[in-house]
């Protein structure tokens, strides 16, 4: 693969992952959190301001893992469906799939 190959791969592939949800209730898409992150939004409360992230009926249970994860909090990935799950949680299971993952 050349070098403009593996770019324009590169380039679909962020474009791709910037509308994968993060929020599943209100519909928030990965890159417009990112763009809130980049603008200064330091914490979840801020995003979530910014962005109305963790406002849905759910209570960021399942976006509130991810997005703080994106912020640098340690998180870990559900080994059944992929989704972000705080390490500091105990017992850790998954927001999402509801798996335990002890």
């Amino acid at each position: 693969m050349s070098a403009s190959e593996e770019t324009e791969k590169n380039r679909l592939k962020s474009i791709i992952d910037a509308y994968r949800p993060i929020c599943l209730c209100n519909k928030i898409r990965k890159g417009i959190v990112v763009k809130a992150i980049q603008s200064g939004a330091d914490t979840f409360e801020k995003v979530s301001r910014r962005t109305g992230v963790g406002t849905g009926p759910c209570g960021a249970a399942r976006c509130g893992p991810m997005v703080r994860g994106m912020l640098g909090e340690e998180v870990e990935i559900c080994r059944d469906c992929g989704w972000s799950i705080l390490k500091a949680t105990a017992p850790p299971i998954c927001p999402r799939c509801h798996s335990d993952q002890s």
